[in-house]
């Protein structure tokens, strides 16, 4: 099956959201409880249109986590960090207080 947007979005936007901590937990209690992730549940996911500035972050933000994967050896602790800043964008892109 395919996912097809309505929006001029990328797709590094959709995988970055769906890599969050609060898609995941929105997923798991409205959506989708079971372990494994299906389109049909991608489809149900509210996507906020971002603003510019919260999508310049995330664009770069992801291609930092991109390059980061691409090195021979991964700096897990840089990838935590990088996890919680997307967590902290989504959050912020879905009006969620910590």
């Amino acid at each position: 099956m395919s996912l097809f947007t309505m929006t001029n979005l990328p797709d590094w936007y959709y995988v970055a959201l769906i890599n969050s901590e609060f898609i995941s937990l929105y997923v798991d209690n409205f959506i989708n409880n079971t372990s494994h992730f299906q389109i049909n549940d991608a489809r149900q996911l509210p996507i906020v249109i971002p603003q510019k500035k919260i999508f310049e972050s995330l664009q770069k933000l992801v291609a930092d986590c991109i390059s980061l994967k691409r090195t021979a050896v991964i700096d897990e602790i840089l990838m935590e960090e990088k996890q919680y800043e997307l967590d902290r964008l989504v959050r912020l892109l879905y009006g969620v207080e910590d």
